[in-house]
């Protein structure tokens, strides 16, 4: 493939780049369906939240893929900027801004989109609020100070600790938008996360089947080139939808590098030919990856001595495709965190991934394979689990067949 961006530095001076050729269109089923969410700022000019929600209603299947606000794109009719800087300079194009932020990510990334939703920070709280909040699982402590909404002068310290927290439409903004971490990936984690317990909200207060009484009320909230047929059936396709199905992708490094545009400003260039793998991994259903096998089915036992952080392994377990079936508590309190397989062969085996997940090495894997066992894989959480350590791993890494570790060696 052609790669999208070529980086030119000449003695240590960063130079203008050269005029793009537009990616590749990813491929995907025939039917799938590509809508684009944008979180608006304060002027309601810039996208602080660039996320592609991509459904299979064949599966169904959801890729969520986060794209960085500081991603280097070349803007159709206006050359190269920050991604987010799209929806600003649209005001003159064909079908407006929305339409240049759609057009800037075909262009750049090779995604077609669909349809748009668009949300300032007062319709992202109204639409949290009419949900009566929304329980997020906080994985990193997260500390921040935002203006006071009632009075600007004054200021609101938030605190958030690692487990589910009830989050009303205020904290849930801020939770999103919190630059407590340099990083604009931890805030696209945080998105994606606060976007699934959103769904899981609407699900366990079955607003997916109000939505005909609520569609007017929406279209005050959000903007959308979605009619109330579209949104209907979406609605039903996520009322099927299993939770071993949804898969979160994000644009970061080592699909991008840090860049220096000839500004000065702060970017992210892709790496050729990595970022092009991404993306066609990232739209594609999860099942493609298992050669078609089913999610592998883990349960959980809480070692850890803290209670309620258990659930928040749980959602990130989910994150990664894993059918969860069962949480309990553990006897006792387990020093050190612990898997064990109980399938009956390794091939396919998910123990790369979840090694990675817990940081851990082979003296923690446990081999018993069980014939016709209800569960595939054991987590026994133990004093040392650190759910922030999880959110590391939020990019695609291929997962190979493993060597079993020479402590964790089935029975000849």
């Amino acid at each position: 493939t052609t790669p999208a961006f070529i980086s030119v530095t000449v003695t240590g001076t960063p130079q203008p780049l050269p005029m793009p050729t537009p990616m590749a269109l990813v491929e995907q089923p025939e039917d799938a369906i590509n809508i684009l969410l944008m979180g608006l700022d304060e002027s309601e000019r810039l996208t602080d939240v660039i996320i592609v929600v991509s459904i299979d209603p064949e599966g169904p299947y959801v890729s969520l893929l986060s794209i960085p606000r500081d991603f280097y794109a070349w803007i159709p009719g206006h050359g190269f900027g920050k991604i987010n800087t799209a929806y600003s300079r649209g005001s003159d194009y064909p079908g407006g801004r929305p339409a240049l932020v759609e057009a800037t990510i075909e262009y750049n990334l090779g995604i077609p989109i669909h349809y748009y939703v668009s949300a300032n920070f007062d319709g992202f709280v109204q639409i949290v609020d009419a949900l009566g909040g929304v329980d997020v699982p906080v994985e990193c402590e997260l500390h921040d100070t935002f203006p006071d909404p009632t009075d600007p002068e004054q200021s609101v310290d938030i605190d958030l600790e690692p487990g589910i927290q009830h989050l009303d439409g205020q904290h849930a903004l801020w939770y999103v938008r919190s630059r407590w971490s340099s990083q604009d990936y931890s805030r696209n984690q945080r998105q994606q996360n606060l976007l699934r317990a959103l769904y899981r909200q609407a699900l366990s207060t079955d607003t997916l089947s109000r939505i005909p009484d609520l569609w007017e009320a929406l279209q005050q909230t959000v903007d959308t080139d979605m009619g109330l047929d579209e949104l209907l059936y979406l609605g039903w396709v996520g009322s099927q939808l299993d939770w071993a199905n949804v898969k979160s992708r994000f644009i970061k490094p080592p699909f991008v590098e840090v860049w220096t545009a000839p500004s000065g400003a702060y970017t992210l260039l892709p790496v050729p030919g990595a970022l092009e793998t991404l993306i066609a991994e990232a739209l594609q259903p999860p099942a493609v990856g298992r050669a078609d096998q089913p999610p592998f089915r883990v349960e959980v036992w809480d070692g850890t001595g803290r209670p309620g952080i258990a659930a928040v392994a749980v959602e990130r377990l989910r994150w990664e495709g894993f059918a969860v079936v069962g949480l309990q508590e553990a006897e006792e309190v387990y020093p050190r965190t612990q898997i064990i397989d109980l399938t009956t062969t390794n091939k396919g085996s998910p123990l790369p991934l979840l090694m990675r997940l817990y940081h851990r090495n082979g003296e923690d894997v446990v081999y018993q394979p069980t014939e016709g066992s209800a569960v595939d894989l054991r987590i026994i959480l133990g004093a040392d689990y650190d759910s922030c350590i999880s959110t590391g791993l939020l990019y695609y890494v291929p997962t190979p067949t493993p060597t079993i570790p020479p402590t964790a060696q089935p029975p000849d």
